[in-house]
């Protein structure tokens, strides 16, 4: 398992302990160049796991290792405003820094109205 997907799982069943029901949000699509077939992951609506309960529902982008820089989680925000979320849909950035248990949740509607 790479690494992102290591954090994917996680950040999953870190989720499901507190009482969510999780999926991933990845998109697998073929493609061909020439006689060679790839194939290649897209994230749907900007997240790769959807997670929700009575009360939330949560898109979520898992970030960890390198791609925990301050452009990184920039880039996860534009690419979350792309889309027209209900309100009451919240969007978190997971981020997992190395030698932690917890990782750190980014709400990515506090950070926009931060920045206005």
């Amino acid at each position: 398992m790479n690494k992102g997907n290591y954090y994917k799982v996680k950040t999953k069943k870190w989720l499901e302990k507190d009482g969510y029901q999780v999926e991933y949000l990845e998109k697998l699509q073929r493609v061909f160049a020439g006689e060679r077939l790839f194939y290649v992951k897209k994230d749907l609506f900007a997240s790769d796991l959807l997670a929700m309960n009575e009360q939330d529902i949560i898109f979520v982008q898992v970030k960890s290792g390198k791609n925990t820089t301050g452009i990184s989680i920039k880039k996860a925000i534009q690419e979350f405003q792309k889309y027209q979320f209900p309100e009451f849909a919240k969007r978190w950035i997971v981020v997992w820094r190395d030698k932690q248990k917890e990782p750190e949740v980014i709400e990515v509607e506090k950070t926009i109205k931060e920045q206005e």
